[in-house]
């Protein structure tokens, strides 16, 4: 905490370059990765993940959701974080924007979406829903990693439409 909330600079002999190794060292040890399952098990559509990512932005914008404070990048402890628990089907869902440092570095908190998903006989699994900014997805919302398949429902709903 001390290396993001400024105590570490009033340390003498931590100079600019000093506490930006530090912090990317920390960033580094602290970013625990979760090991990727296999693909073979089952996800939620990628229309159903959108809808998820709608309902939690629609009502993190309105301020209807109970905010947590998180701790990591987090030095006065605010609760600023909105947190949503729904359900869609069997699939249990917890959504909250994306508190990593490079989410922070970016300035995306307000709009990566991180995305937790089970059901009583799957196991946990996450993606991440952001704010496509290339290609022919440009300015749509895509779960990251399966952008093919927000293509073909983008397109259905389009069909759908028309």
């Amino acid at each position: 905490m001390a290396a993001w909330d400024g105590r570490l600079q009033q340390v003498p002999g931590i100079g600019k370059r000093r506490l930006a190794m530090l912090r990317a060292s920390l960033a580094e040890r602290l970013g625990k990765r979760r090991i990727r399952q296999p693909m073979t098990r089952s996800q939620p559509s990628v229309a159903t993940l959108l809808d998820v990512d709608r309902e939690y932005r629609e009502k993190a914008a309105r301020g209807a959701l109970k905010k947590i404070a998180p701790r990591r990048f987090n030095p006065t402890g605010e609760a600023w974080l909105p947190i949503l628990h729904t359900e869609r089907n069997d699939w249990s869902f917890t959504v909250l924007f994306s508190n990593t440092q490079r989410a922070h570095e970016l300035q995306k908190t307000g709009d990566w979406v991180v995305v937790y998903f089970h059901t009583d006989s799957e196991p946990e699994g996450q993606c991440t829903i952001v704010t496509s900014r290339t290609g022919t997805l440009a300015g749509r919302r895509v779960v990251r990693g399966r952008e093919i398949e927000c293509r073909s429902c983008y397109a259905n709903a389009t069909a759908s439409a028309a």
